[in-house]
């Protein structure tokens, strides 16, 4: 067990996952070292739930999903900055990011949900964001 000012596991993989911007569907899958087995997790679905929804309320978390598949691809340097400054995102409206946080079910099978990310909002990316 970690001392009390260090995050267990569980929380510091939930915050690896935000940080690198995993979609819904993948964070209770754990992380694969390659070999068959797991590193770490697999993680019970409503755990990171209350997880992510605690970070959702604290202002430190957002969801995002990528471009449609239709969407024009950048032709210059000028556009692909802005391709992956992440202004082509789409975002859903805070209580749909909300709703679908709340409901790990809806993170998997054909549901469009699973394609949503997570990601740090702007308060999550200061210096103060108080993630543990």
């Amino acid at each position: 067990m970690p001392p009390a000012d260090e995050p267990s596991e569980f929380v510091e993989q939930m915050y690896l996952a935000v940080v690198e911007e995993s979609w819904l569907w993948e964070v209770p899958l754990g992380v694969s070292d390659g070999r068959g087995g797991h590193d770490h997790g697999p993680w019970d679905p409503a755990e990171c739930s209350r997880q992510l929804l605690a970070w959702f309320d604290a202002g430190l978390i957002e969801l995002y999903a990528d471009p449609p598949d239709d969407a024009p691809r950048p032709r210059s340097v000028r556009e692909w900055r802005a391709w992956n400054d992440g202004r082509s995102r789409r975002v859903p409206e805070p209580a749909v990011a909300r709703a679908v946080l709340a409901e790990p079910a809806r993170w998997t099978g054909t549901s469009e949900d699973r394609f949503l990310r997570l990601c740090p909002s702007e308060a999550g990316m200061g210096p103060s964001a108080a993630w543990i």
